[in-house]
């Protein structure tokens, strides 16, 4: 009967079911360790806002965990024939135009709290003055897309984190438009890249 092959392997169940029991903890115990070190991921979230021309507004929302401290903000702009890249980290164009007030007027740098929102100035601004930094003597008119990537410094992680989000400049009906090439905003995991970021902000500084 079953209950006399259990008896006389009373020894090799309990073994077996102390080895199930060992697996179904450890997969307990690697889907709560893959969730917990998901929530402490950082996570940045670059939109527009305001309409969908130049003069909507660039917006940066720290969805991490906790507070992030921005280092820099570089912008990348394609034109038909080539690259350029700048750090706008000096927010020369929001102290131009008057808003907003206090530390934001001065730099884009500086710390953020968790579920907090920053105005980063609108898109008009923003291109305008990468084009200065980059010595670049055209206007919006002849950049083609633009991508905007916010570096900052997250809890103990020991390289800088961050998150770029490209916008395509659109024509139409004379105007342009800003459209992005995705739905979220890409966040930046490999080491590899970290350490290239990294190494460019030091650079500028």
């Amino acid at each position: 009967t079953i209950m006399t092959w259990l008896v006389e392997h009373a020894q090799v169940v309990s073994a077996a079911a102390s080895v199930g029991t060992l697996c179904i903890w450890s997969i307990y115990l690697t889907i709560f360790w893959r969730g917990y070190r998901r929530q402490l991921k950082p996570k940045l979230v670059i939109n527009r806002g305001e309409g969908n021309g130049l003069d909507a507004h660039c917006l940066l929302t720290n969805m991490s965990q906790h507070a992030i401290h921005i280092q820099g903000v570089e912008v990348s702009i394609d034109f038909a024939d080539r690259t350029s890249s700048s750090y706008i980290t000096d927010a020369e164009d929001v102290r131009a135009a008057g808003n907003p007030h206090g530390w934001q007027r001065l730099t884009r740098q500086g710390p953020l709290a968790s579920g907090a929102m920053m105005d980063m100035g609108t898109f008009e601004s923003i291109l305008n003055y990468a084009l200065r930094q980059s010595e670049e003597h055209l206007g919006p008119e002849a950049i083609q897309r633009c991508r905007i990537t916010v570096l900052a410094i997250y809890g103990s992680e020991d390289l800088l984190v961050g998150a770029p989000r490209q916008f395509d400049l659109v024509r139409r009906e004379g105007e342009i438009q800003l459209q992005s090439d995705s739905v979220e905003t890409r966040q930046i995991r490999s080491r590899a890249e970290r350490r290239k970021y990294s190494r460019g902000l030091a650079n500028d500084v």
